[in-house]
């Protein structure tokens, strides 16, 4: 490949991972509102009459509604990680550049061909930015994704514990 295609494919890339940055952003709704629904399920959980359990029963209620919580406090790191995980880079701004490129104009000033120094140093530069760019916002997006899956899992177990814990507070009511 030509250092201009590269150029394309790493600008491609680029924003290829910010439209599946926000793709993850977006997939972080449905967490949160498990979440919210599990600690509410959690004072239902709480008013019901678990002290009348017998010392088993009691002891069983207990362990998986402290594994319950114990999972929602993991699904909740995870989900904290997704969203806000580590910062990305973005390209240089265009004033950055611009900049940039005066600085260049009068460094360059006494060569004879110093327009097209000062372009392929521009160039060189956003093909740097885009690479270093596009590379970073790919190894962010791969950990959000990953905690965004650990986070799910987390909350699938958390509810599944939940219930348990439930269903042996209002098993002997029944």
């Amino acid at each position: 490949m030509t250092e201009a295609e590269l150029f394309k494919h790493y600008e491609k890339l680029y924003f290829h991972e910010q439209q599946r940055k926000e793709q993850i952003f977006s997939r972080l709704n449905i967490p949160l509102a498990v979440i919210v629904a599990l600690l509410g399920f959690y004072s239902v959980i709480i008013a019901t009459d678990y002290k009348k359990l017998e010392v088993i029963a009691g002891f069983t209620f207990g362990f998986f509604g402290a594994f319950s919580a114990g999972l929602l406090l993991v699904g909740v790191y995870f989900f904290a990680d997704a969203l806000l995980g580590k910062m990305d880079e973005a390209p240089s701004t265009p004033n950055k550049l611009e900049g940039w490129r005066r600085e260049l104009q009068v460094y360059y000033a006494d060569e004879p061909d110093s327009e097209l120094l000062v372009a392929a140093s521009i160039r060189s530069a956003m093909y740097a930015d885009y690479m270093n760019c596009a590379s970073l916002v790919t190894i962010n997006n791969d950990r959000k994704a990953s905690s965004l899956y650990y986070c799910n899992m987390a909350l699938i177990f958390a509810t599944s514990t939940a219930l348990v814990a439930y269903a042996l507070a209002k098993f002997p009511s029944l």
